[in-house]
């Protein structure tokens, strides 16, 4: 991987972590990237910034371009366990790390079981389901730094 593409991810990842006001701006700035050519409501584009995220064709390949863009997923590889640890760690220690990808690993296998290989929007909002919890407290997280920083 070359040092631009790790030290931009890195950047992102720390986004996400430190500055939540910045993180939610940042989501959102993702949200509209990657629903561009698909012409989404603003009722579906209001449920993506609120987190919420419907099972269809529409929504699987908006969080597959998120996930892209976020560095934590890529086509070949799949989902970067090491770097979505880093994204939802939250402070817990890195002994913890080994069962966290275990626990999400064996998620994914699960999940994905049923979804074709080459269907590479499907496989995101599957193993999306993996991280569904940890991903709602990092928008939670996002949200009260977002009030806090209005305050």
């Amino acid at each position: 991987m070359k040092a631009a593409q790790v030290l931009s991810r890195l950047m992102i990842i720390g986004v996400l972590l430190t500055v939540p006001a910045n993180a939610g701006e940042l989501l959102n700035r993702l949200i509209t990237v990657c629903t561009q050519g698909q012409n989404p409501s603003a009722e579906l584009v209001q449920r993506y910034r609120n987190g919420q995220f419907p099972d269809d064709r529409n929504t699987h390949c908006m969080m597959r371009c998120i996930a892209l863009n976020l560095g934590v997923y890529d086509d070949l590889n799949g989902i970067h366990l090491h770097d979505t640890w880093l994204m939802f760690r939250g402070g817990r220690p890195a002994s913890y790390e080994k069962a966290f990808a275990e626990q999400h690993r064996k998620c994914i296998v699960h999940q994905t079981s049923s979804v074709p290989e080459e269907d590479y929007c499907g496989r995101v909002y599957a193993i999306y389901q993996c991280y569904k919890d940890e991903f709602e407290a990092l928008l939670e997280n996002i949200r009260r730094g977002a009030v806090r920083a209005r305050a």
